[in-house]
């Protein structure tokens, strides 16, 4: 009824083949590549349970307060009590705002982390690959508790490693990419419009002895095009966009800025297809395509492509 696990009727190894079907027609309909080559879908090790946080909707109607996700017509509240795939810590504290122990104001958005034991927290602990990220309570950070390893070890495999001395990490969060990225290239530069993930970055950066990562406080596209400006070279950049993907001046500045490879990450095969479209008229070619399923029993898909020079 809540509208989120569109998928959750269907046996899961089918769910992996319908959303390699949905990526496929993405890349062969809007990208125009007739058979697009797209390795097998990684599963998630954990179909339930897998989400490390939850925001839900807090409204009050008619003296009753509601908590939870918008329905199918997107028009009500469906009241969430247990959430199968939220990880328990998250169900646990679902219980314990309705029971009053950690009630906020009762119409806003209420967000939860897994591990967490109050509805409010200024800086979240996450850890990836034995590495700690401080991540801003109301900042973003991959949401799969259990494949969120893996996913670092396919963008660090298409990094390849040597011969990189310039790496862009565009829309870079709290620097997890960033991070990972470091010995593979002379210099990384992560690029965030979010105030607080920049700061957050750098704290994680200097945590980890890191002194080849900086962070940029700047709108994407704004960077991009005053490096296309300055003709600066860069040989590998790291997209990881929201789901509306990047604007037309972001793909120009690209293919102003010439890198040898573009490594997009997306969890919209759509618009990560208009892209990559765009980025084929400018010359690169999509040299791999990798699915994960980051949101087993949604309909939704996490895809990292990796496009080189023709």
């Amino acid at each position: 009824r809540c509208g989120g696990c569109a998928y959750q009727h269907i046996r899961y190894e089918h769910q992996l083949e319908i959303k390699r079907r949905q990526v496929e027609d993405a890349f062969g309909k809007i990208a125009k590549i007739a058979a697009p080559e797209i390795a097998p879908v990684i599963g998630s090790p954990q179909p339930y349970a897998y989400r490390g946080k939850a925001t839900l909707h807090a409204v009050k109607t008619a003296g009753e307060i509601h908590l939870g996700l918008m329905d199918i017509s997107g028009g009500h509240v469906t009241d969430i009590e247990r959430c199968a795939i939220m990880h328990e810590t998250i169900n646990d504290q679902i219980r314990r705002w309705r029971e009053g122990e950690l009630m906020s104001s009762p119409e806003q958005d209420v967000t939860f982390w897994s591990g967490h034991h109050q509805d409010s927290a200024e800086t979240v602990i996450r850890r990836v690959k034995n590495r700690e990220f401080a991540v801003p309570g109301d900042g973003f950070f991959q949401t799969n508790l259990c494949l969120i390893d893996r996913m670092v070890d396919e963008v660090c495999r298409l990094a390849q490693p040597g011969g990189i001395e310039t790496l862009v990490d565009a829309c870079c969060g709290c620097g997890l990419f960033s991070v990972f990225l470091a010995p593979y290239a002379g210099r990384v530069i992560g690029v965030e419009i979010y105030e607080k993930s920049v700061r957050y970055a750098r704290i994680n950066a200097a945590n980890l002895g890191l002194n080849n990562v900086e962070f940029v406080l700047s709108d994407v596209t704004v960077f991009l095009k005053e490096m296309a400006r300055k003709k600066e070279t860069v040989d590998l950049i790291v997209l990881d966009p929201p789901r509306a993907g990047l604007d037309s001046e972001a793909l120009a500045a690209i293919s102003e800025i010439n890198p040898s490879d573009i490594i997009y990450i997306s969890c919209n095969p759509a618009t990560q297809a208009r892209d990559v479209g765009g980025l084929r008229q400018a010359g690169y070619e999509l040299r791999y395509l990798q699915p994960l399923d980051m949101f087993p029993q949604t309909q939704h898909i996490e895809t990292v492509g990796l496009l080189g020079r023709r």
